[in-house]
């Protein structure tokens, strides 16, 4: 081999060999600083009043079957579940439900089927957490049982009854996580109580302190408790696949709560999957770590601000620790739930499906491959089971 061609294979292993660098240095820190999840969680319960949690997909599976098994342990301190997707009007059916004697489902018809989108919050992983809750309380006294709370804002589809009147109720949400942090607050007593809680949301609203290029905060719900309380919160990712903001989308789009249709995106893996290959030397076991001055908290940030933050930000500017539950590509997407589609409601969703898709009802009707409204309400009241993470794939 002449020397022109060595260099040449020096060049293109030297990727090789820094990806590999890197990789050790993440199963380095796992083996030092790696703890059991839910024993890390308690002992940051103890820390701290308010965990918030941010899922990474609200679709996900994994993460709820965790919040399960947290409620569970024995001697868990929580006396909050604060919820992002349900509105602070559903609190009377949330009530209900967890008083009464027996577990009843459809006492929370309302709950689901009144959400942002319109369609009905279908994933069965919020509703076996609240059968769970709803179990673990028979057997708790009146003063430790779990209270369930809804923290969004609310919506009333029944004043909806044009496209413009639900894209005003769209811009209404431009203060909806500080709404949300003055809920959680509220109850929480001004954290003088010493009371405990964990915020499932999802995540730009568990950010805590990522920073606009002119330096100044973009306020999440995470970051108004951070900067206003601190000491109190303390704000975990469950690792998955994470959104990487490219450029504004140049389509129009009708406008969505979580701000997507605005951007051009595409799912990726953190460090170009090195984190992956550091949890798979890790025997792929389940473990939770800080962010705090490690390799870990030092990954590049990636996520809803991208395009407007400020250079240089880095992971632990947004969390303060990551919990692996399994490989990506065993993680799942929730099962689909039915029960919320009875004949009243299908009436209610045809309605609000002319309100949302009549400007292009032909346009909607081809992407989803039906020939009118009511085949594709048929189409999606069916349970679906759970599925694999796809997102993976890409």
């Amino acid at each position: 081999m002449n020397a022109l061609a060595v260099r040449l294979s020096l060049f293109l292993l030297m990727p090789l060999l820094a990806g590999a660098q890197n990789v050790d240095k993440y199963y380095k820190t796992i083996q030092k600083e790696g703890q059991l999840p839910i024993p890390f969680v308690l002992q940051k319960l103890q820390q701290n009043d308010l965990i918030l949690f941010d899922d990474a997909l609200h679709m996900a599976l994994e993460p709820f079957e965790f919040y399960q098994d947290l409620l569970a342990t024995k001697g868990n301190p929580i006396d909050y579940v604060f919820l992002e997707v349900f509105g602070i009007n559903m609190q009377s059916h949330l009530d209900a439900f967890m008083d009464n004697e027996k577990k009843d489902k459809t006492i929370l018809l309302k709950v689901f089927q009144d959400n942002f989108g319109g369609y009905g919050w279908r994933y069965e992983t919020y509703y076996e957490l609240l059968s769970t809750i709803w179990d673990l309380n028979q057997n708790l006294a009146e003063d430790k049982k779990i209270k369930v709370i809804g923290v969004d804002q609310p919506i009333y589809w029944e004043g909806i009854h044009t496209r413009e009147e639900y894209n005003t109720f769209q811009e209404s949400l431009i203060g909806r996580d500080y709404f949300m942090y003055k809920v959680i607050l509220k109850q929480m007593e001004n954290f003088q109580k010493g009371k405990k809680g964990i915020f499932l949301t999802n995540t730009r609203h568990a950010y805590k302190q990522i920073k606009k290029k002119d330096g100044s905060l973009f306020w999440n719900s995470g970051t108004f408790f951070h900067q206003w309380h601190s000491g109190k919160t303390y704000s975990i990712r469950f690792h998955n696949v994470n959104l990487s903001i490219e450029k504004p989308s140049q389509k129009q789009k009708n406008a969505s709560t979580d701000g997507l249709d605005k951007y051009v995106y595409k799912w990726v893996r953190m460090e170009n999957g090195l984190w992956d290959e550091a949890f798979k030397m890790n025997g792929d076991k389940p473990v939770a770590l800080s962010l705090e001055k490690n390799i870990f908290g030092k990954a590049p940030y990636i996520g809803n601000h991208m395009l407007q933050a400020e250079p240089g930000q880095v992971l632990s500017d947004a969390y303060d620790a990551v919990i692996f539950l399994a490989p990506l590509e065993e993680l799942h997407f929730s099962g689909k739930i039915d029960f919320i589609f009875t004949p009243d409601f299908k009436k209610e969703l045809k309605r609000r499906i002319a309100i949302l898709e009549g400007h292009n009802l032909q346009g909607f009707l081809k992407k989803n491959d039906v020939s009118d409204i009511d085949e594709f309400i048929e189409a999606i009241c069916q349970y679906q089971p759970p599925s694999k993470n796809s997102l993976a794939k890409e």
